[in-house]
């Protein structure tokens, strides 16, 4: 018989730089992956580390409270690496006061971060799944792209079970290469158009030998001109996976909102186009530039002028 081992440890707020709400973090729509699992005030996710699959459990009451974190595996558990990962995938590892001093310092920005105090980047455990999330993301709602990518990974990703209940993590690229692409397979899940798109940029992926670690060490504009070559990924799908899957914060994804948000800041309201408001955020946020995105995006529909907009139309 097997013993399930367990560890559990504190992440205080002084061990990291800023603010932090995990709660906001995880319910704020990124489209790294689905928000992690909730049960019983807990976050649930399976956390992979080379052949030992971790449960991690994480709860918080409120902004800046203690992280209180349970892990379970059948194998030992290294306290430290789990850490590790969490620290990334929150990107707890970054400190989050040069953002807000950089919104303070520009006038137009004044307010933007006591809308968002301990809003964080939530990055992708594995690239590749938020690669397809992405891509399913694409003119969806984050309720149906969540919705299709957590029955994916039910369907196909391989199964955990942990205190008597099943986790699945995303599927592998081989794995998921073999879903076919029929009303029966791939887009019974809800990815309509897009069920070709990731099958054709699953296949690129796995033809191009280490992948993911090339685009991790090219520069921002460097990854950017080789991930824009997958299939259905146009400026601001390459930009959300380069933002969360790859860790890149210059990224600026540019939407119909951010269009809308960034237009009326910076430009009294005349609409620009996509691509003069992704340079335009290249030049004046540089490395803040995927926080100050999230942000907008938050402040916007916190303050009214997500309303404000709407009615601009």
């Amino acid at each position: 018989m097997i013993t399930m081992q367990s560890e559990k440890f504190i992440i205080e707020n002084d061990d990291y730089f800023g603010d932090f709400d995990l709660r906001l973090t995880l319910n704020s729509g990124q489209t790294s992956q689905p928000p992690w699992l909730l049960e019983n005030n807990k976050y649930c996710e399976v956390l992979k580390f080379d052949d030992t699959d971790v449960l991690v459990e994480i709860s918080q009451e409120s902004l800046n409270d203690d992280l209180i974190v349970s892990c379970y595996s059948e194998c030992d558990i290294d306290v430290e690496n789990v850490r590790k990962k969490i620290f990334y995938i929150f990107d707890l590892d970054y400190d989050i006061t040069e953002v807000y001093d950089f919104l303070d310092e520009n006038k137009e920005l004044n307010d933007v971060y006591k809308f968002n105090k301990g809003l964080r980047l939530f990055k992708a455990q594995f690239p590749y799944e938020c690669i397809i999330s992405s891509i399913c993301s694409a003119n969806n709602s984050i309720k149906r792209w969540t919705k299709s990518i957590t029955d994916i990974k039910m369907a196909y990703g391989d199964e955990i079970l942990f205190n008597n209940r099943k986790y699945h993590l995303f599927p592998e690229e081989k794995v998921f290469l073999n879903i076919p692409d029929s009303d029966d397979g791939l887009k019974s899940f809800g990815v309509g158009y897009r069920s070709s798109y990731m099958l054709n940029s699953t296949k690129k992926i796995i033809d191009e030998v280490d992948f993911h670690n090339k685009i991790n060490k090219c520069s921002y504009s460097e990854a950017f001109d080789k991930i824009i070559e997958l299939d259905g990924v146009g400026p601001k799908v390459a930009d959300c996976i380069l933002l969360y899957g790859y860790n890149k914060h210059e990224a600026y994804p540019v939407d119909v909102w951010i269009n809308r948000i960034t237009s009326y800041i910076y430009f009294k309201g005349q609409k620009q186009t996509n691509k003069k408001i992704m340079g335009f955020a290249q030049d004046k946020f540089g490395e803040y530039s995927g926080y100050v995105q999230l942000y907008l995006f938050n402040y916007a529909r916190l303050s009214g002028l997500t309303e404000k907009l709407k009615s601009k139309k």
